[in-house]
């Protein structure tokens, strides 16, 4: 069987860029005599990636997207599209798959190009309907932002032969807000890349000499928050917390802010100067898979403040290293909460307090490492990913047997 994998992430699209290249590395493990996978690149960013990772690359141009996105507009004018039909005019992203031969097509993450798989089976990896749930925030106001995410999870919904999605509260959530088969969706755990980059350097990595360079003092206590700079991850509430602790509670606590700029990186440095906290902040764009695994090897804990996501790569990546882990209340899984601590996201006093516990030690978190570790080597092993696919490709092979196309 043929198999089309789509890759529309590019390198600094934070954590949506690694899930994918995570999932096609697994995917490309599978291959086989019956499984010939062939991983579709639409961005030059990521090209190079793919292949040094060995991966089988068709490139598919972002100029090709663009025109079949096009064609997929003009065609819904019922004058134009009885043109294209009279005439046999298809899109590019159809004629690329037909031209191939590919007997299915495999998204790894939400793509416009979904919209184009009518007459082609597909699968897809959806990471959250937050535009749905919380389109208050200012980043999902965007009215064709709103528009294209809808067109794509509809048309998952009506035509995707399976959807992935992490936990069983963002299945619930898929069937109740888009009507979804309960059936149609899969749960698979995200799988963080960054502990198998770990386990390949461990042995030569120098964690002292790479936190030296990244300038944090020696003896500095601090909190980290991987997270792009949107609204809904809320950074604010940790200027807050921070704010309480230093000149309330006398706690000089350090945070480390890590993730792309933005439209809300301005307003969170504005808030960190107003409120006197500049020398308690560290902020960082794009880090390296080594500087980020020396930070979770050297913070005190993951605090999470986020609106949104039933699970994260940063919640997984701190299971694997061992790093308690403050979390959003009401937010996660109900399966995931029993291995953080939950705080108020209407109280940052509720966080402050819960800080200051943990330092002066009056809050314990051996028993939900412990915990948490075992879930992790659980349910987000390689294994476990390979098992769910080859179940879905089986199913799919042996439905495709029922006729001869």
């Amino acid at each position: 069987m043929k198999i089309a994998v789509v890759f529309d992430s590019y390198s600094t699209g934070g954590g949506g860029f690694f899930i994918s290249l995570n999932s096609a590395l697994l995917l490309n493990k599978m291959k086989s005599e019956k499984l010939d996978f062939h991983f579709i690149s639409i961005f030059e960013d990521t090209h190079k990636i793919l292949e040094e990772n060995n991966l089988k690359i068709l490139k598919f141009s972002y100029n090709k997207v663009r025109l079949s996105r096009l064609h997929f507009r003009l065609s819904g004018f019922p004058i134009i599209n009885l043109i294209f039909e009279k005439f046999k005019i298809k899109n590019y992203f159809f004629k690329f798959l037909k031209k191939n031969n590919f007997s299915l097509v495999i998204f790894l993450s939400p793509s416009f190009l979904i919209n184009l798989c009518d007459e082609i089976d597909f699968i897809v990896n959806i990471f959250d309907i937050n535009h749905k749930l919380d389109n208050f925030f200012p980043e999902y106001k965007s009215q064709n932002l709103f528009k294209d995410k809808e067109l794509i999870f509809k048309k998952s919904v009506d035509r995707a032969f399976k959807i992935l999605f992490d936990t069983c509260r963002s299945k619930k959530e898929l069937t109740e807000y888009y009507n979804c088969r309960p059936s149609k969706i899969v749960i698979q755990p995200t799988i963080p890349i960054l502990p198998k980059k770990y386990k390949d350097i461990k042995e030569k990595i120098n964690i002292e000499l790479i936190y030296e360079k990244l300038g944090l003092k020696k003896n500095d206590k601090f909190i980290f928050y991987p997270a792009h700079f949107w609204a809904h991850k809320n950074h604010k509430y940790i200027i807050d917390a921070i704010e309480i602790l230093k000149f309330k509670k006398k706690i000089d606590l350090k945070v480390v802010f890590s993730g792309s700029a933005k439209e809300n990186l301005d307003y969170i440095k504005n808030q960190v100067n107003k409120k006197k906290l500049s020398d308690n902040f560290y902020f960082f764009e794009f880090l390296t898979g080594e500087k980020v695994i020396t930070l979770y090897k050297k913070t005190i804990a993951l605090v999470m403040p986020t609106y949104v996501a039933r699970s994260t790569l940063p919640l997984y990546e701190a299971f694997f290293f061992k790093v308690p882990v403050f979390y959003s209340k009401n937010v996660l899984d109900k399966e995931l909460e029993e291995y953080v601590e939950v705080f108020d996201l209407n109280n940052a006093q509720n966080l402050a307090d819960k800080l200051d516990n943990f330092i002066n030690n009056k809050l314990i978190f051996e028993d939900k490492i412990q915990k948490a570790a075992e879930y992790f080597n659980t349910n987000c092993n390689d294994e476990k990913f390979i098992n769910n696919f080859k179940n879905i490709l089986s199913e799919f092979e042996y439905l495709k047997s029922r006729w001869n196309e």
